[in-house]
């Protein structure tokens, strides 16, 4: 009934890879990762697509730890691995996090979810009438992010100089964000993806994501995952042309960097998308 499989440590690794359950064969058919999957079966194909996208990973010896860390502590304290493929075009390394350092943010974001929900819920007692952000489009979305000052889908600054005098809204706060349903959080966080692609980044849009995931209440619906996924993914895409960038001229920009690890580490750990998360083998 059970495969037997080898229990010693060169095959460990390889046990969690192998296939379980008899998939569709769609190797002949296109995915678009911009479509919204309606089935559970085109979900599961667009999952494994992304997986399959992901590069494997080799560590480093002892020896190369030690060489590599005095030369990139200045600029980050963490170490970088070497990509064993090409899947990810023009990857030269990878920068991977601490387990000790994805576990302390979890253990953050939970705590601030539950301090949310108990914010929320003793307001829902207090005030039976609370007051529901009225958003029809997305420049209201973008109005309750961004205010009346930025102009609609303008250019973002970098989270380096971001400049929130120019913002007219505050950032955003639990009593802010409890004014939003669960099916205008969803929205937002879809135009907030779109926002980060298309105007760039900045340490307010940064805030206004993370604290709408910190207020999307479980259990998650398909439909919610995919765009939670997809947050992930846009923040993946951003890290990858950080540290594969070629203009000597800029720095990498390390708080950006560190924005990006903390989105992947949240969607990846907390949310239980594995297959998306940092391995730090």
């Amino acid at each position: 009934m059970f495969e037997n499989i080898d229990s010693s440590d060169d095959n460990d690794e390889d046990s969690l890879f192998k296939q379980v359950l008899p998939t569709a064969n769609d190797n002949n058919e296109p995915i678009d990762l911009n479509k919204i999957p309606t089935t559970g079966e085109e979900y599961l194909r667009q999952v494994r697509f992304q997986a399959s996208q992901l590069p494997n990973f080799q560590t480093t010896t002892k020896t190369d730890q030690n060489q590599t860390a005095s030369s990139n502590s200045k600029k980050h304290a963490w170490h970088k691995l070497f990509s064993s493929t090409n899947t990810i075009p023009n990857i030269t390394t990878k920068h991977i996090v601490s387990n000790d350092w994805q576990n302390e943010q979890c253990l953050t974001f939970s705590n601030v979810r539950n301090d949310f929900f108990q914010m929320r819920d003793r307001l829902r007692i207090i005030d039976k009438k609370y007051r529901i952000a009225k958003l029809k489009n997305v420049n209201d979305y973008w109005k309750f992010c961004f205010g009346n000052n930025i102009p609609f889908q303008s250019s973002l600054s970098s989270l380096e100089i971001d400049d929130q005098s120019k913002i007219q809204n505050p950032l955003p706060t639990m009593t802010t964000m409890i004014t939003l349903t669960q099916p205008q959080l969803h929205e937002l966080l879809q135009h907030e993806i779109n926002w980060l692609k298309q105007c760039g980044y900045s340490l307010h849009l940064a805030l206004y994501m993370f604290a709408t995931l910190v207020a999307i209440e479980k259990p998650i619906s398909e439909d919610v995952m995919y765009t939670i996924r997809q947050t992930c993914s846009a923040w993946k895409q951003i890290r990858t042309n950080l540290l594969n960038s070629t203009d000597n001229d800029y720095p990498i920009d390390d708080t950006l960097i560190k924005s990006c690890d903390l989105f992947i580490c949240i969607i990846g750990r907390y949310f239980g998308q594995f297959d998306l998360a940092d391995r730090n083998d």
